[in-house]
């Protein structure tokens, strides 16, 4: 996938790694739990994301984390375009109720149904999904029902992705935004642009 940069990133891109080799052996390391509060502790990096949410990117030796902080009262279903050096081709890595991981572009794109044995087939990376809690309405009407989360965070094998320059496009749905519908929110902003980190 042919992807621009971001105007002013690459420089940004170079300072994720300044202190990788030290951040984690300093501070420790972040628990996969949502919760973005952690990584001003860790020295992470972040990165002012549209619609009042910030992208915080730490890693150590061996692993790469982000967390994306969303505004109250979302749900934050996420799809990560990643085109990095140890991928034959781009990755759309989703999270929502459930985990996915397709092709970015061309044909054998991801589940057409829930009930689809494409889910959960990832491969060097993890997340939380949606956070169940029971469900609501009866008979046909019945649906699952989730908690809003605080953030949308990953873990990154450097294994399994490659060292190197990463190129991310990120995409969260189901965001309340500052007019009070739940919509979308990207970044970079435009569609042929990548935002690049560098990965030791």
């Amino acid at each position: 996938m042919a992807f621009g940069r971001v105007s002013g990133v690459g420089a940004l891109a170079m300072l994720f790694c300044s202190g990788c080799a030290s951040q984690a052996d300093a501070a420790g390391y972040p628990l996969l739990d949502e919760d973005c509060r952690e990584y001003a502790t860790l020295g992470a990096d972040t990165v002012a994301l549209p619609d009042h949410m910030t992208l915080n990117v730490f890693q150590d030796e061996s692993y790469v984390w982000l967390c994306a902080s969303l505004p109250p009262e979302s749900y934050g279903a996420a799809d990560i375009v990643i085109d990095a050096p140890g991928l034959d081709a781009p990755r759309n890595l989703h999270i929502s109720a459930q985990l996915g991981e397709w092709p970015a572009e061309g044909e054998g794109g991801g589940p057409e149904t829930a009930e689809s044995d494409q889910w959960w087939r990832v491969s060097g990376w993890s997340a939380i999904p949606f956070r169940f809690n029971g469900y609501q309405g009866e008979g046909d009407e019945r649906r699952a029902k989730f908690i809003p989360s605080e953030a949308r965070e990953l873990q990154l094998s450097k294994a399994h992705f490659g060292r190197g320059v990463w190129n991310l496009r990120l995409e969260f749905n189901l965001v309340r935004l500052p007019n009070g519908d739940l919509g979308t929110v990207t970044f970079p902003e435009e569609t042929a642009v990548s935002f690049d980190v560098e990965v030791k």
